[in-house]
């Protein structure tokens, strides 16, 4: 049984297991975060985005032939949330013992935007790392005087594996995440 890391860099050991997890880790600064989207997509030679409304980033810039915000119910926007190439989510928090990005679900950052589309580019803060899952879920806690409806841990793309042990990506969410660091 693996130790779980507590004092270490937990920085170096969230990358570690996010990759263990089968993420894309990236890295950049906040300054290059549509720089960064734009050349992962790019390596895909996605064009079809679905966004949430608090992704806080310059839509403008960022380089999809057609842009979705997710901002209506789902009725309403099925065609375009299930026909995206690539979604952006941003992460509250990363927890490193585990290789996994906490993320929030609400009315402006739907559960489907990790969910439907081939792609999905998860955000996350470097100073927002915690050790624990305890660690997390206590923040959360304390951010909120009552708890998010939804709370996601994204551990990596989606994947499964039938009798043979033959595992498939994509089942139930995305086939591809990346993480980008900034």
């Amino acid at each position: 049984m693996e130790h779980i890391q507590r004092n270490g860099d937990k920085l170096e050991e969230l990358k570690r297991k996010m990759i263990d997890n089968k993420y894309i880790v990236e890295e950049c600064t906040k300054e290059e975060l549509e720089d960064k989207i734009n050349s992962i997509v790019a390596g895909y030679g996605y064009t079809k985005m679905i966004y949430g409304e608090s992704l806080g980033l310059d839509i403008d810039k960022i380089k999809a032939q057609e842009k979705v915000c997710f901002n209506k119910e789902i009725e309403e926007l099925r065609k375009e949330v299930f026909h995206s190439e690539f979604s952006i989510v941003r992460a509250r928090v990363g927890i490193s013992s585990h290789g996994v990005a906490l993320v929030h679900s609400s009315s402006t950052q739907p559960r489907m935007l990790s969910l439907a589309p081939t792609l999905c580019i998860v955000l996350l803060e470097k100073k927002n790392i915690v050790g624990s899952l305890a660690q997390a879920l206590n923040l959360v806690k304390s951010e909120n005087p009552m708890l998010p409806s939804n709370i996601l841990f994204i551990a990596g793309p989606s994947r499964t594996a039938d009798i043979e042990l033959i595992t498939v990506f994509g089942v139930h969410g995305s086939q591809k995440v990346h993480l980008v660091l900034y």
